[in-house]
């Protein structure tokens, strides 16, 4: 009987020991997945890290080379800005260019009245002698020219006296008469002028008598 008991007895024993062993491998399992799973999330968080800090070191060395690059767009923008508005020469081009059209550099216009003229006019052998009384007005191109007409005024009324002596009484009469002398004039005076030219010729208080 006690032999039979002990049958008996034995096969629960032996029921109980796979279902401990069974529990150790789960808990063994179940750690290890643990394990695997701090290990993966630890890496991703390093990676993540590591990409940041290299995001990071690429944005601070395109902000190193920036201004620079900037620097030299805007030397450049200057030089072409210079050369668009004035710069080498063009810009001589065009000062030149704005005083010979009426700038700054452009010379007044002067007009200079001379002293009354009493000169012989051109008359025939046993005529009466005729004379002109004339007040001339001379219109040079600039205040240097002025200047040289006022040094050379000898030399202008010589010019202005021989041409009328040249003249008769009938040439002066008529305006066309008077306008081919004031051309004669100013063509006698700006063949020893050098600073400028003479524009026109002006006459006032024009007579003739005898």
């Amino acid at each position: 009987m006690a032999k039979e008991e002990e049958k008996k007895e034995a096969p629960p024993a032996a029921a109980e020991a796979p279902s401990s062993g069974g529990g150790g491998g789960k808990l063994g399992a179940m750690l290890a997945i643990v394990n695997l799973l701090l290990t993966i999330g630890i890496g991703a968080i390093v990676f993540i890290q590591f990409k940041k800090d290299k995001n990071k070191e690429q944005v601070s060395d395109i902000q190193t080379h920036e201004p620079a690059h900037a620097e030299a767009k805007a030397e450049e923008h200057g030089e072409a800005k210079k050369e668009e508005h004035g710069g080498g020469e063009h810009g001589e081009a065009a000062a030149g260019e704005h005083g010979e059209h009426g700038g700054p550099a452009k010379k007044a216009e002067t007009i200079i009245t001379l002293e009354q003229f009493t000169v012989n006019l051109s008359t025939a052998v046993g005529a009466p002698p005729k004379f002109a009384r004339v007040v001339i007005a001379v219109e040079v191109n600039s205040s240097d020219t002025s200047q040289e007409l006022t040094q050379k005024m000898p030399q202008v009324r010589n010019s202005i006296i021989d041409l009328f002596n040249s003249k008769r009484p009938v040439d002066l009469q008529t305006g066309e008469g008077r306008n081919f002398l004031k051309e004669e004039i100013r063509n006698a005076l700006n063949s020893f002028l050098v600073t400028g030219k003479v524009k026109g010729i002006f006459f006032s208080n024009f007579s003739v008598a005898s």
